[in-house]
């Protein structure tokens, strides 16, 4: 927390990348810092070509041009905030870790089994991941056009829990292998709609209980997917990767047993304008919890055929006990047997699909003592 020596008030620090560093602040000092954001009044953060170029905007100026409904919407929210927070101070704290990682799985090896999936496509990781880790998904610059015209998955988060936003202040954009975890903000207000269809629907009375630090039971955590302008790229090795030790960042807790970590809450990251598979970034998911020993709460917002898709396979490939490493190598064979050699926009097979006939292919080589002729299969079925 930020301490005042004498009359001097300490800098807030910067969560510069390449740092594992936390800061703890109190809600009220949040609420001061926003009021500044709002105002306009933080020195040098107007020009982003000075030595703040690579953080967030953390001015609200842009939400006062035009008339745009969404912006319209987006005051109403801020404004409940402003409203309850002046009425009655808030006392609780906010911790912001930066998490910043060296070391990955290899991924082709792990052995780590399927862990429990529950998904639907009803409810929202808000409302239905309490006490799970809750994934924003996020821009590499935390709260992506929350102060602008942005108003999907990040940006509603960010205004409904608005001390989300304070983090712009001092967050340096992410890089490959970092996350951004925030733990005890509190939600003020209710909504409706998405994006377009967004609409401020009035006070909400969050009942989560406070932890011995008196921040609300309530940790999410920001990564941010890649943005592909084609959508066979994503199922490059490189972009793979790159996918599963984001997530993966985001999800470890290096020193905590994995039996300690409660489950993930998310859904389709990535997959709007970024162009993300619902279905790949399901499974890459699915991957990464299995490794870092966590169970996955997945939220398809209304898609019922994802829903079905997604819970098929996991069943499938946890009824055959298929590790980690197998759905791995199995993705990187996808990508060189049907991708690679793909002249149209999109492959003819699907990867699922795909999955699918290799894994029962090599099951059905083993019951007829034939898998060793055939170098395709993965290991774990020779």
């Amino acid at each position: 927390m930020c301490r005042v020596y004498g009359n001097v008030f300490p800098p807030i620090p910067l969560l510069k990348q390449k740092m594992n560093h936390s800061i703890t602040m109190s809600q009220e000092q949040i609420a001061c810092l926003l009021a500044n954001a709002f105002f306009c009044t933080f020195p040098r953060r107007n020009s982003r070509k000075q030595e703040y170029a690579n953080y967030p905007d953390i001015h609200l100026f842009r939400l006062f041009e035009g008339s745009s409904p969404k912006k319209i919407e987006k005051l109403k929210t801020l404004f409940c905030y402003f409203r309850r927070v002046t009425e009655k101070q808030p006392t609780g704290l906010v911790t912001f870790t930066r998490q910043s990682l060296t070391r990955f799985p290899e991924w082709e090896s792990s052995a780590k089994q399927l862990t429990k999936l529950h998904i639907t496509c009803e409810g929202t990781i808000e409302d239905q991941g309490y006490g799970m880790l809750q994934v924003d998904f996020a821009n590499r610059m935390v709260g992506g056009g929350v102060t602008g015209n942005g108003l999907v998955q990040e940006e509603i988060r960010f205004m409904i829990n608005p001390e989300l936003i304070v983090a712009r202040l001092f967050t340096e954009a992410m890089d490959n292998n970092e996350c951004l975890v925030v733990t005890g903000t509190e939600q003020y207000s209710k909504y409706t709609g998405y994006a377009e269809s967004y609409r401020w629907a009035g006070n909400h009375k969050d009942e989560i209980p406070r932890d011995d630090w008196q921040r609300k039971c309530t940790e999410i955590v920001a990564i941010d997917a890649l943005k592909f302008k084609n959508f066979l790229d994503q199922f490059q090795p490189e972009k793979i990767n790159r996918e599963l030790n984001k997530a993966y960042c985001g999800f470890v807790r290096p020193g905590v047993r994995s039996d300690n970590l409660p489950a993930v809450a998310t859904g389709n990251w990535g997959c709007g304008v970024f162009l993300g598979d619902s279905r790949l970034k399901a499974l890459l998911q699915i991957l990464v919890a299995a490794e870092v020993g966590r169970d996955v709460a997945y939220f398809t917002f209304g898609d019922a055929d994802l829903m079905r898709d997604v819970h098929k396979m996991h069943s499938f490939l946890t009824e055959r006990n298929v590790t980690v490493g197998t759905v791995y190598r199995l993705l990187m064979q996808y990508y060189s047997t049907v991708c690679e050699p793909c002249s149209s926009s999109r492959p003819d097979v699907s990867l699922y699909a795909f999955i699918y006939d290799c894994v029962c292919s090599s099951a059905a080589s083993l019951d007829s003592d034939s898998a060793a002729a055939r170098p395709d299969v993965p290991a774990d079925f020779r």
